[in-house]
């Protein structure tokens, strides 16, 4: 397979969806390649229980916003999926799904050429879209800890049932560390929260959700 275009964008979360959306609205030949499906990263790297911290009445991206009745909610991981899958569906972006791009080169005659699956793909731009925090970190000495010490990453955390038994020490208390400890907490296990730099600030103040003050406020 090859195939030549103005811009390819590699990653179908929602930054390259987005980026999608305003090179349709331009007519700009395009391609969205993934090496899983869309919002693939949402599908099998979040844990069952998995909620957004953000209030359903604050999610939009270009083109849709969230139009169910639960405005002051947050989306369950089934439901954000559901999300991407109508975004999708309402502008049907050109989409090139479960090829891995593995190698990304300058072209010989300008542009760029990447080996995407079988195949090639020609571009006179590219837009790398594939997440901020796409790579696992262990912390140093992780590797050094006993074989019989069962370690995980929280994306491949399922639910507690899945965690051998015994203490937890969750490494991390930003939105995923805390989240997983609450859960396994209220599940009957005995929780300790190593804390890093990451900032914690109050669910609500006034009675209003504290992302309705970071708008407000102009924060955002």
């Amino acid at each position: 397979m090859e195939q030549s275009v103005d811009v390819a964008i590699i990653g179908a979360g929602q930054a390259g969806l987005a980026t999608s959306w305003f090179l349709k609205q331009a007519n700009v030949d395009h391609v969205v390649i993934d090496a899983g499906r869309v919002a693939e990263t949402w599908r099998s790297r979040r844990w069952d229980s998995f909620r957004l911290i953000t209030p359903n009445w604050a999610i939009g991206v270009p083109g849709i916003a969230y139009s169910g009745d639960q405005t002051d909610g947050y989306m369950s991981r089934g439901e954000l999926v559901d999300f991407f899958e109508s975004w999708v569906a309402s502008f049907k972006p050109p989409l090139l799904v479960n090829t891995h791009v593995t190698q990304l080169a300058a072209g010989p005659s300008g542009g760029f050429v990447m080996t995407a699956g079988d195949g090639e793909v020609r571009a006179r731009r590219v837009v790398v879209a594939s997440g901020g925090y796409q790579k696992a970190h262990r912390p140093a000495g992780a590797e050094a800890l006993p074989k019989a010490l069962h370690q995980v990453l929280a994306e491949d955390y399922t639910n507690p049932d899945a965690v051998a038994p015994g203490n937890i020490l969750i490494v991390g208390s930003g939105q995923t560390g805390c989240q997983l400890a609450q859960e396994l907490h209220e599940a009957g296990r005995k929780v300790f929260l190593a804390c890093g730099r990451c900032p914690w600030v109050p669910r609500r103040v006034g009675g209003k959700d504290i992302v309705w003050w970071f708008r407000e406020s102009g924060f955002f």
